[in-house]
Formats: structure tokens, sequence, C-alpha cells
């Protein structure tokens, strides 16, 4: 994730000059930040562009986004040595880190940046933010089951928060979540006597997995993702 850090201290390491120069560059306009002149020192990060005197000082850092529909098996690390991880999954030499996270064993939509901004807005929302799941089970769905996931299921000690549910099938539903637990939706079911045997995010916030097939990724805007943040 992106660190911050002052303006003023990105202007004298890279001129070589002091802190007192680099303040009088402030007061007499000849600092632009991603465009704009700023007169007062500011939070910065290495995705902003710093001009002084219409030069830029120094090279931004490229920002990527990307939508993964992650396939059954992938594990949610970008720790290397771990069997299957995101980083051979996804391939590409920039590095990145998921909004939110899937078990190993579930599917679908998962978002990926290198953008800290971002993760630290939606960390902020993240109870804002609704998740909606394709879930399937092992057996006939009953009534009894959509009504304990509708109204909140006590587990690991925390009375989950109420969700939308539908059903699709007789053993397939569709939910929305607005909390992230540990395995969360395996652990609802868990209680009212069901196994989940498939699960598949299809949505996460305004983002929907859409035809993306599984394995595939591709890059976005970052207004697809930072609209909804």
């Amino acid at each position: 994730m992106s660190s911050s850090y002052k303006l003023k201290t990105a202007v004298v390491k890279h001129l070589g000059i002091s802190n007192k120069e680099a303040g009088q560059y402030l007061q007499n306009s000849q600092i632009k930040l991603n465009g704009n002149v700023i007169l007062e020192n500011c939070f910065v990060d290495a995705f902003d562009e710093i001009l002084v005197n219409e030069k830029t000082i120094r090279e931004t850092k490229k920002a990527i986004y990307i939508a993964y529909n992650k396939p059954r098996g992938i594990e949610c690390t970008l720790n290397e040595s771990i069997e299957n991880n995101l980083k051979h999954a996804i391939n590409i030499s920039e590095d990145f880190f998921p909004l939110g996270r899937l078990d190993k064993d579930s599917e679908g939509l998962l978002l990926l940046t290198n953008d800290g901004r971002i993760y630290e807005k939606l960390m902020f929302k993240q109870h804002e933010v609704c998740k909606i799941y394709n879930v399937t089970v092992d057996k006939p769905i009953t009534e009894s089951l959509l009504h304990s996931l509708r109204t909140g299921v006590t587990i690991m000690g925390k009375l989950t928060l109420p969700c939308e549910v539908n059903k699709i099938n007789d053993t397939e539903f569709e939910i929305t979540l607005i909390e992230g637990l540990n395995r969360q939706i395996r652990r609802m079911c868990y209680k009212s006597g069901y196994q989940v045997t498939r699960l598949i995010r299809i949505k996460f916030a305004n983002y929907s997995l859409g035809l993306l097939k599984s394995g595939e990724y591709k890059h976005i805007k970052k207004e697809e993702i930072s609209s909804f943040i």
C-alpha cells in the first residue's frame, strides 16, 4: 500500500534544497500537485505528480486497478512461497493487493489494486459496501434456512447483520452481505445443517463480475472502483 508524506519533504529530497527554500517555492506558487497550484504543505504519495516551475521532479508510480474472476483453489495471498497464490495467478510485473478476500474454496469477483488510498477509503466505509454471492448448498433449501440468514445467525460469538436473501432454485440462493466475517456464509449455513458446495461472488459494491470467465482478469478504470468509495 502506498505511504504518504509531506509535499515539502518530497521537494527537498528530489531537488536537494533546504526546507526553507521548499517553503518559498510554495509561497511563490511555483509548485503544482496533479496540475493544481499548491500554496500550503500537504500530504502526497507515490501516485501524485509534483511539478516545480512546470518541471516534473520525479516519476510517479503507475496505479493499476484489476477485476479478477478467482477460480476455486487460488489462495488470496501475495506470499509466493504458498502454492496457487495471487501473484502467480495474475502474473503481472506491478505489485498489487486485493480489496477484500475470498477463501480458497470460493470463486468470483476480486478487485485488485496497488493504490493504498482506495484501500484506506474502503476500510473506512467497509460496512457500507455490499457484496453479492451465489451460493449452492448440499440439500433442498427450507424457509427456516432463509429466515435465519435474513435475520442473523450467531457465529464465532457474534450475531451476523440481517441479509437480503433470494432463493433461486431448490439448492441455490443469492445473498447480499455488508460485513465480511471469516467464512461467514459457510458458517451461517452450517449452523442450519447445510454444507456450501459452491460459493461465487458476483458483485462487489457497484462492480459486477459480468462476462469475465473463471481465471481471467482485466484492467479497469479507477472510476470503476472509486465511484462507490
